[in-house]
């Protein structure tokens, strides 16, 4: 005789279990030794549920609708095997959904005349137990089936719910090194989980925060009435928490953070809870820990292809760039060296200030190159600027250039103050004003200026009386350096693709804003400096 049910079946006293796993045509794909004995054959496998059970063949409708019901099992009690030698050996049986994997079915068989003196289980709690462990088992392959943070985790959260039979789950990991503050980087509660994503708790605040400083697993039963409770959180989330467990998600005694599962289904979270969101906790920590250090290792390989891709165009841009004012120089002191009676003192003249700025042209390209290798190479201590100290320097090296184009400069009276590496800083200006000094208008009229913008960072800026840049040429100007190419269609050299590459280093940004024949103005952005030390940046709400 059969009854339907939803969850699981009811047979009491109940001990020695055999179990069989079915493709979705009822077939046995796998089977448990005992199940073997008890059905007389020499294997199993490919046989269908009704070979062994020839009975149920008229239920077979009546299984397929109760088991298309998530959750629900097919019960058949007083079973026999078609070759059972012994009439008087009867089993009761249990048919359901293999977890995650819908299409399979989990079988089931107890002897029912199994002597109970040994066990003192009913069916519910065997098969319930034996449902949880095969699914922990499964997770531990999902988990570390991915090399990808963000899948871990998010199967980690489904896995939790289904596993302990919860509303929710969430996994909140420290922000950063110093393990100061949680952040919840994953969250599975339907309707609420955007909300919960981003929010933080101090260590030591809440119940999440108390796990995560002492590294103990909990139960909470009564949230309103727990001194740990964090109330804001519900608050900001819009979730109500009627009951939760947490417990520490360690990797060799290292705590990443913290696995937390809320309101449970039916009756209360249980020690045995604790026990599975720790072995899910274990598993996940070395998902992540995994994908961690697969991530940083393809961080690594991209940023060797990109020194490689540099190294490269810096080999192409020394001959190309050096080849002509050294062929220039090269020439012109040949010139004076084997001519020197011959040629006129005009001529004399004219080749001296030639061999001279060319040569300056190749100590120029030198220190954009040795400029250039700092920024990628060198890490470097941000302090407060004083700018109007950094300008004058720029424009002292660019003294010569000047007195050569007779340039006005309009500067500020005063400078707002940021963050960032004085020399580095020295070589934006440098190169922002002879740029604006070759493309300025005749003579050029340069002038400087900062401003504080409204998320408190502040940009610094030059303008110029040049006739502008052409719209399709703008996006050139910053290009990378492997692709510096492209930037001297423009005729604006190396120098900007350093710009670009000193304001990543440094947190900041580059700008440009040109009208034709309206002159340019290139920027840049830096951390502002406040008084306490820290980067002052004010976060500004969207309208």
């Amino acid at each position: 005789m059969y009854q339907e049910i939803g969850r699981v079946a009811t047979t009491p006293h109940k001990s020695i279990i055999a179990h069989a796993t079915l493709d979705k045509h009822l077939n046995i794909l796998s089977y448990a030794p005992d199940l073997k004995q008890w059905a007389h054959r020499s294997s199993l496998t490919g046989l269908s549920l009704f070979d062994l059970f020839p009975q149920l063949e008229a239920s077979l409708e009546r299984i397929l609708a109760t088991l298309q019901v998530p959750g629900n099992a097919f019960v058949y009690q007083q079973a026999h095997f078609a070759d059972n030698l012994h009439p008087d050996q009867i089993f009761n049986l249990q048919l359901e959904a293999l977890p995650d994997l819908p299409h399979n079915f989990l079988l089931t068989v107890i002897p029912a005349t199994t002597p109970t003196s040994l066990y003192d289980k009913n069916l519910v709690e065997l098969t319930r137990h034996n449902r949880e462990l095969l699914l922990l088992n499964r997770a531990s392959q999902i988990l570390t089936a991915t090399l990808d943070s963000a899948e871990v985790m998010a199967h980690l959260l489904q896995l939790a719910v289904q596993i302990i039979h919860a509303t929710g789950s969430s996994l909140w990991l420290w922000r950063d090194e110093q393990q100061t503050t949680l952040v919840c980087r994953a969250a599975f509660h339907p309707g609420t989980d955007e909300k919960l994503l981003g929010l933080e708790v101090a260590s030591g605040q809440g119940v999440v925060g108390w796990v995560a400083a002492t590294n103990r697993g909990t139960i909470v039963t009564d949230p309103a009435a727990d001194v740990r409770f964090y109330p804001q959180i519900d608050s900001s989330s819009g979730f109500v928490t009627t009951s939760l467990l947490a417990v520490p998600v360690q990797l060799r005694n290292r705590t990443l953070g913290v696995l937390e599962v809320v309101n449970k289904r039916d009756g209360r979270f249980l020690a045995q809870d604790i026990s599975y969101a720790k072995t899910l906790a274990a598993s996940a920590a070395i998902a992540i820990e995994n994908a961690k250090l697969v991530a940083t290792l393809r961080q690594t390989n991209t940023d060797l292809q990109k020194q490689n891709e540099e190294l490269e165009a810096f080999d192409r841009t020394v001959a190309h760039d050096l080849q002509n004012p050294l062929a220039l120089v090269v020439g012109f002191a040949d010139l004076l060296q084997t001519n020197a009676v011959e040629i006129s003192q005009v001529e004399r003249e004219r080749a001296l200030n030639l061999l001279v700025q060319n040569a300056h042209r190749m100590s120029s390209i030198i220190q954009e190159m040795l400029i250039l290798s700092s920024v990628r190479k060198h890490e470097v201590e941000t302090h407060p600027l004083d700018m109007a100290e950094v300008v004058l320097g720029a424009m002292d090296r660019l003294r010569f250039m000047m007195q050569q184009y007779k340039v006005r400069i309009i500067l500020p009276d005063s400078w707002e103050v940021a963050r960032g590496y004085a020399p580095w800083i020295e070589e934006v200006w440098e190169n922002y004003i002879s740029n604006a000094l070759k493309y300025g208008g005749n003579p050029p009229v340069i002038e400087m200026g900062s401003e504080v913008l409204a998320d408190g960072r502040i940009r610094f800026w030059i303008r110029d009386n040049g006739p502008g840049i052409p719209p399709d040429k703008q996006p050139l100007l910053f290009t990378p350096f492997t692709k510096v190419s492209q930037v001297r269609v423009t005729g604006h050299g190396l120098g900007l693709s350093i710009v670009r590459r000193i304001m990543e280093k440094l947190s900041g940004e580059v700008g440009l804003e040109s009208v034709p024949n309206q002159g340019s103005v290139f920027s840049f952005i830096l951390p502002a400096f406040s008084e306490d030390g820290e980067t002052a940046v004010k976060v500004v709400e969207p309208s």
